[in-house]
């Protein structure tokens, strides 16, 4: 029998900022339930391999056991070429019951990029089919920067890509933050997921992702 948890676990990833290369990173992995786990599988993936690659030198760890709030440091090789995602796939058995287990992604960022999306989110959880979906971006700026691009786009239930804005951003001085609000129409009823993505000179350099879910309209 399969039991899907929703919170087994919880992970936290170290370092969340890399230079260009070769990496190890650690991933701290709790059990947060109040049962013991055991055959405790973990593989790290990418949300895109261009950026952030997980090497199969170090991608799986086997875990024998973790009790209710144990923590097992999961060490993974990664090659980092730009601003990525990882998130993990965990397995286990609580009692006989299979869990299975999808973290969040998590950000690994770029130690040389000039800037990066600070926040990025839809304005409300839910909307109505037929309204304008808002979405909020701030970009913020560790050095002085010019020739940055902001693109936002949309997935929605019909997995048809909507690129919602690109936004063309002449110059943030070190330390700035500059704030951005995107809209959609909403044309079919379901979940959406948003990305943003931030350019520099014509590279990736952060992303964001979020969701929204638009309902039917009340009759």
């Amino acid at each position: 029998m399969e039991e899907r948890l929703k919170h087994p676990f919880e992970a936290t990833v170290t370092p969340e900022v890399l230079e260009r290369g070769r990496h190890w990173i650690t991933v701290r992995l709790r059990n947060v339930s109040t049962e013991r786990l055991v055959d405790v599988s973990a593989t790290l993936y990418t949300y895109n391999s261009h950026d952030l690659d997980v090497l199969t030198s170090g991608s799986f760890h086997f875990v024998q056991e973790l009790r209710p709030h144990d923590m097992a440091a999961l060490n993974f090789h990664v090659f980092a070429n730009h601003t990525g995602w990882v998130y993990l796939h965990v397995t286990a058995n609580r009692d006989g019951a299979f869990v299975n287990w999808y973290s969040p992604y998590y950000e690994v960022r770029l130690i040389e990029d000039p800037a990066e999306i600070q926040t990025f989110f839809v304005n409300r959880p839910y909307w109505a089919y037929e309204e304008t979906i808002e979405t909020e971006t701030v970009v913020h700026a560790h050095r002085d920067v010019q020739n940055l691009r902001l693109e936002i786009a949309a997935t929605p239930p019909s997995k048809s890509h909507t690129l919602m804005d690109v936004i063309d951003i002449d110059f943030i001085a070190e330390g700035g933050t500059k704030r951005f609000v995107s809209e959609l129409y909403a044309s079919e009823e379901g979940m959406y997921h948003l990305t943003a993505r931030l350019f520099h000179e014509q590279k990736l350099i952060s992303s964001k992702l979020a969701s929204c879910y638009v309902t039917p309209l009340e009759e």
